[in-house]
């Protein structure tokens, strides 16, 4: 209680302080902008005790590292687009995004951070959430926060937790790259426990040469009928390791929450 409120002080004096212009967060040389809470996290958190934080400031460093001038990059789960900004910046005004986010309430925020870096090349938003099949299914959302999910279990962790229910299309990443003609160098997937399904839809993309990161809610997998012998599958069947992000270890038989990596073999 103690810390949300201190949150909120904060927020509070950051909007005050940066108006409309936005927050400013440097990167790869340039200054962007984004609403107050909901920049990027500061890259001294790297070695933080907090997983979250840890593994969000190493996806900032993984991001910059492997996406360049002309390249493709593809958010899944873009959420308020604190990584399609960044992927915006890297990719240049040769380059092209693509920031998948179904929940309405989300996509609004994503928009006005998109619309506060104007020198970028925007990003397309797409309304859509990627799964393994086209079709509709029930969006659960609690008005935009980070929790949105296709499943209620990806959402409602109490009573008091309470969701919309939101009817949103459905589509495959191999059915949208294909269609667009888009071979993208550089995929982000957090998608709150759809990770498995969506990956079933994107064969195609893991058999290429993309780097693929994403995040592990294995909590909800249950209610997605997913398991972790299927990501095993998915990706043994590309050729591709599955290695923790901050731990350079393969995924053994046990999976927790985190964010992978699914490299390669050399």
């Amino acid at each position: 209680m103690i810390a949300n409120v201190r949150h909120q002080f904060v927020i509070g004096l950051k909007r005050a302080l940066y108006g409309k212009r936005g927050e400013p967060y440097r990167f790869a040389g340039q200054t962007l902008r984004y609403l107050p809470g909901t920049r990027p996290i500061r890259l001294r958190y790297i070695h933080s005790n907090n997983a979250v934080n840890r593994y969000d400031a190493m996806q900032v460093i993984q991001l910059d590292r492997h996406l360049k001038e002309g390249d493709t990059a593809i958010d899944v789960g873009a959420h308020y687009g604190v990584y399609s900004v960044l992927m915006a910046a890297k990719c240049g005004q040769s380059g092209h995004v693509v920031a998948f986010e179904p929940d309405p309430y989300a996509r609004q925020i994503l928009a006005r951070n998109v619309a506060l870096n104007p020198n970028l090349m925007p990003p397309v938003i797409e309304s859509a959430a990627c799964f393994d099949g086209v079709g509709e299914a029930v969006l659960f959302s609690r008005g935009g926060n980070a929790q949105t999910s296709l499943v209620r279990s990806g959402v409602e962790f109490s009573d008091t937790h309470k969701s919309e229910e939101i009817t949103v299309a459905t589509l495959t990443l191999d059915s949208y790259l294909s269609r667009h003609d888009l071979v993208p160098q550089y995929v982000k997937i957090d998608a709150e426990g759809a990770e498995v399904r969506i990956l079933k839809g994107a064969r195609n993309l893991l058999a290429g040469n993309a780097e693929i990161i994403c995040e592990l809610h294995p909590y909800a997998w249950p209610e997605f009928g997913s398991r972790l012998a299927e990501l095993k599958d998915l990706a043994d069947a590309a050729g591709r390791r599955i290695r923790y992000l901050d731990q350079n270890a393969e995924i053994g038989d046990q999976v927790e929450y985190g964010i992978v990596v699914f490299e390669r073999f050399s």
